[in-house]
C-alpha cells in the first residue's frame, strides 16, 4: 500500500485583494510530497512559492481547495488550532534570521524549547546537542551579533528544531549568505533530511539549488508550470552558482 503524502494540496487557489483589483496568487494548485522528500519550489518574483509556503505553515488561510497534512485538513483548523499546527509540525527557516539579539545561540534555541519542555535541565541539554547537530557547539554562549551570518542561520535551523518537527519550510535561506555559507547552510538541511528524515520544502528563485532536490517544481503566474524529479541528487559541494 503506497505511503500517505505528507502534505496534499488539493486545488488551491489564493486571491488578496488590492484595493479595487484582485491578485491571483495562486490558481488551482494541486501537489502531493511525500515524507522524507526533498522539494524545491523554484520560480520568479511573483510565481506564488512563498504564498504556497504560508498556506503549507499555517501562516496564511487559502481562498478555497483544501490542504491537508498527515491527513489533517488544516483549512478547516481555527486559529488555535493552526498554532498548535505551527508549533508542533513545522520548522520554519527564512531569509532572515529572526534571532532574539539579546540571548545566545543556546537561549534562542531554548526559547523556542520552553514552549513544550519545562525541565530546565533537559531544555539545556537539547539545545546544545541541536546546536552541536549543526556544527555549532563551541558557539553556544555567543550573541549574534558575534556569530557570522552563516552560523547565525544555523541556529535558526537548530531552533527550528527544537520541537522535532517532520516538516521543514525554508524560504531563500541562502538569500542573505555568500556561496561557500550558503553551501554550508544547504549541506546541514541536507544532512538533517537523509539522517533524521525531515521533509524539506525549500523556496528559491536560484536554479543553482535545483539539482540537489528529489522534486523540483516550477511555479509561474501561481501555478505549478513544470515538475522535475531527480532520481541521483547532485551533491551539495557540486552545486555551482
Amino acid at each position: 500500500m503506497p505511503e500517505q503524502p505528507l502534505i496534499q494540496l488539493q486545488n488551491v487557489n489564493k486571491d488578496y485583494q488590492m484595493g479595487d483589483v484582485t491578485v491571483h496568487a495562486l490558481r488551482d494548485l494541486s501537489l502531493d510530497i511525500a515524507p522524507g522528500e526533498f522539494i524545491v519550489l523554484l520560480g520568479p518574483s511573483g510565481s506564488g512559492k512563498t504564498t504556497t509556503l504560508n498556506l503549507i505553515g499555517g501562516l496564511d488561510r487559502v481562498t478555497s481547495g483544501h490542504i491537508l497534512v498527515q491527513g489533517e485538513d488544516i483549512t478547516a483548523y481555527s486559529n488555535k488550532q493552526l498554532t498548535v499546527h505551527r508549533r508542533t509540525q513545522i520548522g520554519f527557516i527564512f531569509q532572515f534570521f529572526n534571532l532574539i539579539p539579546t540571548l545566545t545561540a543556546s537561549e534562542n534555541v531554548e526559547f523556542a524549547l520552553a514552549l513544550v519542555e519545562k525541565d530546565g535541565k533537559r531544555l539545556q541539554q537539547r539545545a546544545r546537542a541541536l546546536l552541536d547537530m549543526v556544527g555549532l557547539a563551541d558557539r553556544a554562549d555567543h550573541f549574534p551579533s558575534q556569530l557570522s551570518g552563516g552560523e547565525q542561520q544555523r541556529v535558526a535551523i537548530a531552533r527550528a528544531l527544537a520541537n522535532r518537527p517532520p516538516l521543514m519550510l525554508c524560504d531563500e535561506p541562502t538569500g542573505n549568505l555568500d556561496v561557500e555559507t550558503g553551501r554550508r547552510v544547504l549541506q546541514v538541511m541536507r544532512d538533517l533530511n537523509r539522517q533524521e528524515g525531515t521533509t524539506v520544502v525549500l523556496v528559491t528563485h536560484n536554479t543553482a539549488i535545483a539539482p540537489m532536490a528529489d522534486r523540483v517544481v516550477r511555479l509561474h503566474s501561481g501555478s505549478i508550470k513544470e515538475i522535475t524529479e531527480n532520481p541521483a541528487p547532485a551533491p551539495v559541494s557540486d552545486l555551482n552558482w
